[in-house]
């Protein structure tokens, strides 16, 4: 499984970085957490996800559901901190239908568990 660095990505790079090209390689399965938008970084490795028929999960905020749907279709989870059963039974339900090893599967439902805990503790930002 491969979770895209999120917090090391510096700028636009014209191209995926080597590294991260590697591991979406290697990984069975891709995480992809959208908080405020899709950067440019995150779009390359997501694409390249695709690329390569990886099995993935994209999680979004509500507010990005829309936007984010014609591109990831089946893969899109909404996450809806004031939802948590809702969003955590999305989780679910997506992982049933991904072909992926028992073991993959149950350290996607923690990530996922643990992205939606951090959610739903952490201070809603205010506009």
């Amino acid at each position: 499984m491969y979770v895209p660095p999120a917090h090391t990505r510096q700028g636009t790079p014209a191209f995926l970085d080597p590294a991260a090209g590697q591991k979406l390689s290697d990984a069975e399965v891709v995480l992809g957490f959208i908080g405020n938008g899709l950067s440019e970084a995150c779009r390359q490795e997501l694409n390249t996800g695709m690329t390569l028929r990886k099995n993935m999960i994209v999680m979004c905020y509500p507010h990005l559901a829309a936007q984010l749907q014609p591109y990831f279709v089946s893969s899109l989870v909404v996450i809806d901190p004031s939802n948590p059963d809702q969003s955590e039974l999305g989780i679910v339900q997506h992982l049933k239908q991904i072909d992926a090893q028992q073991g993959a599967k149950k350290a996607l439902l923690a990530l996922g568990t643990l992205v939606l805990g951090l959610l739903i503790l952490a201070p809603a930002e205010k506009s």
